[in-house]
């Protein structure tokens, strides 16, 4: 009788269904928040119908209350009407439907049931109609709605411009809306076309109305952390984790940890540090250079990156360092990519740092060019979006995605190809990030994966702690960094219980997770205080 009782009140609460067609990417279809699915085949006797993509959000939306079926059928294939749509869009936002009536429209009576729901919509200016004419069994269009959830959810502006290829046959009136929503991921479509003109289908409104219903609440969740109290508490952690790698690192040198990483991350934030210690790294620098006359390395170049990234951090020219000019074996393209994929991601977040040009050399096989890089680095890119270390693996990982939207940031703008692998690689870390705002790599939580997606979301101008495609259950990107951090200062690499994955032990303190985590959160401060990104070092005298 109980799960009886229980099937009767999902149908009660699953009458209507009503909303907008999307061509919907199937990936991001099935990303909503995590509730437990039901089976639909016991609330509707065409449950076979629903296509896959749609499958999770018609369980969500109906669990929710505000999608429903009619006579035990859902007809996902079914067009809805601005009335069913109205109805959806009211019980998604939770207005109040006793309001007091304020409308006149001469075709929507008192009698009519979707009156009340008219009615609100109106009164909060959500829905409106033409010459006193409200249309409520008019077919929706795709564009009609997106028009009419950015004005539900009240989003004003978004700081990345979506491709979207048939932008002209969308209405004047819808443009600017339909850009939002696509830059939101509310709502998307196939090939980057939006097909505006397109009508709704209910499976289709069923996707749509769950990411506005997430987006709504994650919304309202960022709101009620006020920026001001995350910015003080990520400044109060820059100063504790600058202050723990000056005691763990007393004498900087060229290394990967205990080096350059700490001496940039401490450079570029602003905490005060004395002269001396960065002339303590310059000086193991210009021993180091000519103890190996020159040579940091046979084939890992992204020692000189790494050098070359530290030194411009502390206002040193590279040119001429212990008679050495850093930049010059960058030139050889072919012994760059020896290291696969990090190679061309850290030549060019070295040599974009202060717009270096790269050496001639006449010596090198293959002359490296910025072309030949950034080509390399979108030819790896993983279908579905993203990047990864290996040449011939399937799945994104987001600490080499992160840091390749690093590396073609300055290229963004300039580049369509660039934007789109860059667009691609931002939707595929939204929806890679964890229920606790962080990221997973190698099979374990770890600190140094999402403090590499929060530099690459700055990089572009993305807030990792406001926008809600990086807020997941009411935490952020930066809620999971901080979440890492230890009582006496640094970072863990794996919290104390997580999976070791082969690096520092969990519950550890590291000092390359601290120093990753330092940088992040400088990047991050760096964002919201209006200055250069982090590895755009023009700023430094």
């Amino acid at each position: 009788m109980k799960n009886n009782r229980m099937i009767t009140w999902l149908l009660a609460v699953s009458v209507f269904l009503s909303l907008f067609p999307t061509q919907l990417s199937v990936s991001h279809a099935a990303e909503v928040a995590p509730v437990k699915e039901f089976d639909l085949t016991k609330l509707y006797s065409d449950a076979d119908a629903i296509s896959s993509w749609a499958y999770t959000a018609i369980s969500k939306s109906t669990q929710n209350g505000f999608i429903q079926g009619s006579n035990n059928k859902f007809n996902p294939k079914s067009t809805i009407t601005r009335a069913e749509f109205t109805k959806i869009l009211v019980s998604m936002l939770r207005l109040n439907i006793s309001a007091d009536k304020v409308i006149s429209f001469t075709d929507v009576a008192e009698k009519d049931w979707y009156y009340p729901y008219v009615n609100v919509a109106s009164k909060e200016g959500i829905m409106t109609g033409f010459n006193n004419k409200f249309n409520p069994n008019d077919k929706i269009t795709r564009e009609q709605m997106a028009v009419t959830i950015i004005r539900a959810l009240g989003i004003k502006s978004s700081k990345q411009a979506p491709v979207i290829k048939d932008i002209k046959s969308v209405s004047a009136w819808a443009k600017a809306d339909v850009e939002l929503i696509v830059s939101f991921e509310l709502m998307l479509g196939d090939n980057q076309l939006f097909n505006p003109k397109d009508m709704v289908t209910r499976e289709m409104a069923a996707v749509v109305a769950t990411r506005a219903y997430d987006f709504k609440n994650e919304t309202k969740a960022s709101e009620e952390n006020p920026a001001k109290e995350v910015n003080n508490e990520v400044k109060k952690y820059i100063q504790a984790t600058a202050a723990f790698l000056q005691k763990a690192v007393t004498d900087p040198v060229v290394a990967s940890v205990g080096g350059e990483w700490t001496v940039l991350g401490l450079a570029r934030s602003d905490v005060k540090i004395p002269n001396e210690y960065y002339a303590k790294y310059y000086a193991n620098l210009e021993k180091t250079l000519k103890e190996k006359s020159g040579k940091l390395h046979n084939v890992k170049y992204t020692e000189y990156d790494r050098v070359i990234l530290a030194l411009t951090s502390i206002g040193k020219k590279i040119d001429n360092v212990a008679g050495y000019h850093l930049a010059e074996p960058l030139a050889d393209f072919d012994t760059v990519i020896k290291q696969g994929i990090n190679g061309p991601i850290f030549a060019l977040i070295a040599l974009d740092s202060n717009q270096y040009e790269i050496p001639l050399v006449k010596e090198v096989k293959t002359q490296t060019t910025r072309e030949l890089l950034i080509d390399f680095i979108l030819k790896r890119e993983i279908n579905g979006g993203g990047w990864t270390l290996g040449s011939n693996a399937t799945q994104s990982d987001p600490d080499i995605t992160g840091m390749v939207i690093q590396s073609l940031t300055p290229y963004y703008e300039s580049n369509a190809n660039v934007k789109a692998a860059v667009d691609r690689g931002i939707a595929w870390l939204s929806k890679a990030q964890k229920a606790d705002g962080g990221y997973s790599s190698m099979d374990s939580m770890n600190s140094e994966s999402v403090a590499q997606v929060i530099v690459a979301l700055t990089s572009l101008g993305i807030d990792p702690h406001r926008d809600p495609r990086f807020i997941k259950n009411g935490h952020s990107a930066v809620d999971a960094l901080l979440g890492f951090t230890t009582p006496g200062g640094g970072f863990y690499h794996i919290k104390q219980g997580g999976a070791d994955n082969g690096g520092a032990k969990p519950g550890d303190v590291d000092l390359m997770a601290s120093d990753q985590a330092m940088y992040a959160l400088v990047a991050y401060d760096r964002l919201i205080n209006g200055k250069t990104r982090l590895y755009d070092m023009t700023d430094v005298k």
